[in-house]
């Protein structure tokens, strides 16, 4: 008997798990599908109405599929880099991984800060240290921007935006659970907005 409600969860979980994914590829296509006719219509090649209609059409479908907590649009688990591992391994990590900051994490998984390729140029490389001899720990950045992983998706758009980060560790019981990008924040929302929150988070200080 317990064999098989584990076999019925994890069919549900499978199921839920498929509906995501195929929500998340109907967005993608609608968003396109609106910028296609958006660029039809500033080039004298289309009409404002088939804007509208695309519009309309993605609103309809973000409000049938909204995604309303950070957990729901997040990259589950996530590649950390230990305090003691030298800054070497971790850009070497950040290369394999094709990032450009990586959490700090302890063996709780825990996280005790971020490491950015920022940080390795400016506070190793530029000042002649080794990168195979300083630790990840050491270039730690000193405040961590983090959600928990119950938080609106709004208010983990509003962090990035606010203090310019492309990677957002979420947080559940005081552990890593996974990362938000801008691409997870940038298919989450409506596409009129997703310029701005690019101009926000790439912009200088």
């Amino acid at each position: 008997m317990v064999m098989l409600d584990k076999a019925k969860h994890g069919a549900a979980v499978g199921q839920a798990r498929f509906m995501e994914i195929q929500a998340r590829r109907q967005h993608g296509r609608l968003a396109r599908q609106l910028g296609e006719a958006y660029y039809a219509e500033k080039s004298g090649q289309g009409k404002h109405e088939d804007v509208d209609s695309a519009y309309a059409a993605l609103e309809a479908h973000t409000q049938t599929y909204p995604p309303r907590k950070a957990r729901d649009i997040m990259r589950r688990g996530s590649e950390c880099v230990s305090a003691e591992e030298s800054v070497g391994t971790a850009a070497e990590k950040m290369r394999d991984l094709g990032v450009s900051a990586l959490p700090i994490c302890g063996t709780d998984n825990r996280l005790h800060g971020m490491l950015t390729e920022g940080d390795i140029v400016l506070k190793c490389i530029a000042e002649g240290r080794d990168p195979a001899k300083v630790r990840a720990g050491d270039l730690a950045q000193e405040s961590v921007v983090w959600i928990e992983a119950d938080a609106p998706v709004s208010e983990a758009l509003r962090r990035m935006e606010d203090h310019r980060v492309k990677r957002l560790p979420v947080i559940d019981d005081h552990r890593l659970v996974g990362m938000i990008t801008e691409a997870d924040i940038a298919h989450s929302i409506n596409p009129l907005r997703v310029a701005e929150f690019v101009g926000k988070v790439y912009s200088a200080p």
